[in-house]
């Protein structure tokens, strides 16, 4: 699975963006013209030319202002006590290359065993302190689920599915966060971007399934059941295959397909019939390098040669 791509996408929606800074940010959601956004697509690199996966870079102004700042957003999968020295050097380089100031903010969604405590970066001399780094740090596995997934905003519901829970809480995380959603006043693409990302993570079991289908039909009015399985279901149907080995394998298939359909729809517009097809037969590991390459595609004709390279 493609988390970075996955992270990427999620917040290149500029709804879902600004949720991100009111839900877990909110002092810096006070400056930020969120009626000025402009996604940095370039392939981003260090100095030694290596690749950098997890970025999502914003180009903005301050509220009010004419004045443009950079948002660097670094999101982190694995263990990496490495971190601030990456961020400096990230926050130096795009400086540079656009000449605005960076507001770098890490987040970090890998399972550690404590919570994760960067202090500033600093050098310091007897007569004078040189360097003082420092930046927003969200440490998602150490952040309680059951909170965010009550809570009407796109950003903290996708988000709580890399956040902590316990094992008897599961069911009630899938049911709250259903029921959120459903209730939150934005539009359909949001609604489905939201459940893409959290149930890539939380796809309901057989069991959960059914309960929770016993729980939304309780759910009145009609129109919001409706609303709920129309946010559930492919997810729901995706994971029915659970059970037997070739049925997980079918199941987690269809659902990186799934995902990756919609991820080039925001993308690229509406597919045709055949390239929807073709990517519906794909190989899970082709799948996967797909939802990786898409974020470098600019037009369809990027994902036609793709998929001629990728038969």
């Amino acid at each position: 699975m493609n988390h970075d791509a996955l992270f990427k996408m999620l917040l290149k929606t500029p709804t879902i963006l600004q949720g991100f800074f009111e839900a877990f940010l909110p002092e810096a959601a006070g400056f930020i013209d969120f009626g000025v956004l402009e996604f940095v697509d370039k392939e981003l690199f260090t100095s030694a030319r290596k690749k950098r996966t997890g970025d999502l870079l914003v180009k903005t102004r301050f509220r009010g202002e004419r004045a443009g700042f950079l948002i660097h957003l670094e999101h982190q999968a694995q263990p990496d006590t490495d971190l601030p020295r990456r961020m400096l050097e990230y926050f130096t380089l795009d400086g540079i290359e656009y000449d605005l100031p960076v507001y770098p903010i890490a987040v970090l969604t890998g399972r550690g065993s404590a919570p994760v405590s960067f202090s500033p970066l600093a050098v310091d001399f007897p007569n004078k302190k040189v360097l003082h780094f420092d930046f927003d740090v969200l440490d998602l596995p150490h952040m309680n689920a059951g909170t965010y997934v009550r809570i009407l905003n796109p950003a903290a519901l996708a988000l709580a599915a890399r956040m902590r829970f316990s094992k008897r809480e599961r069911f009630s995380l899938i049911k709250d966060f259903t029921l959120t959603l459903a209730r939150m006043a934005t539009g359909r693409s949001v609604r489905d971007m939201v459940a893409s990302f959290f149930f890539t993570y939380r796809r309901p079991n057989v069991a959960e399934d059914l309960k929770l289908r016993q729980e939304v039909a309780k759910v009145e009015p009609k129109e919001m059941r409706d609303r709920i399985m129309q946010l559930t279901n492919p997810w729901i149907e995706a994971g029915k295959q659970e059970g037997r080995q070739e049925g997980i394998v079918k199941g987690r298939q269809e659902g990186e397909a799934e995902m990756v359909l919609r991820l080039l729809g925001r993308r690229l517009g509406g597919l045709s019939a055949v390239q929807e097809k073709t990517i519906r037969k794909l190989p899970l590991s082709k799948i996967e390098l797909l939802g990786e390459a898409l974020l470098e595609f600019t037009s369809r004709d990027d994902l036609a040669r793709w998929l001629r390279l990728n038969k």
